[in-house]
């Protein structure tokens, strides 16, 4: 089975741990948009660990995105500037995903699921922001998903 390393596991606990502040937010607002943001986005890391089960080779996790994972999430946490904590976790789970050219695309998707999407979308665009962030979370999560079906049979 591709499973990635303890070390990005225990980075990516970290990284979680480390935004909490995401449920008081979107407890706090009554949005659940963003929650199902997330959900949709993340769907790729469970869709490639379910198609990997049975593979014997291990998985190599990008040694950058763990280091900008961590960096930013500590940075976040020691600042009081969450958005880099929430930069730390879609960092975290990008690295443990294999290296394809969506993988960029994706994680820039990943603002859809954070609070500063709303701040973002509510000055430009207030009466679409539901659907800009579930749009903007489903399209690459869509693709890569499509992507990692493709080359389900080769190593990465």
């Amino acid at each position: 089975m591709k499973r990635p390393q303890l070390i990005s596991i225990l980075i990516c606990i970290y990284c979680i741990l480390t935004s909490l502040d995401l449920i008081e937010t979107w407890v706090s607002t009554k949005d659940i948009s963003g929650p199902v943001a997330l959900g949709l986005w993340i769907s790729p890391v469970a869709f490639f660990w379910y198609m990997q089960q049975k593979a014997l080779f291990r998985l190599k996790e990008s040694p950058l995105l763990l280091g900008l994972a961590l960096f930013s999430s500590f940075n976040g946490m020691l600042g009081s500037l969450r958005v880099l904590g929430h930069l730390g976790i879609a960092c975290a789970f990008g690295a443990i995903l294999p290296p394809m050219p969506i993988r960029i695309l994706w994680l820039a998707a990943s603002v859809s699921w954070m609070p500063a999407f709303d701040w973002f979308g509510g000055r430009f665009f207030s009466e679409y922001v539901t659907v800009a962030r579930i749009l903007l979370a489903t399209v690459p999560s869509w693709y890569f998903v499509r992507s990692i079906q493709k080359t389900s049979g080769e190593q990465y």
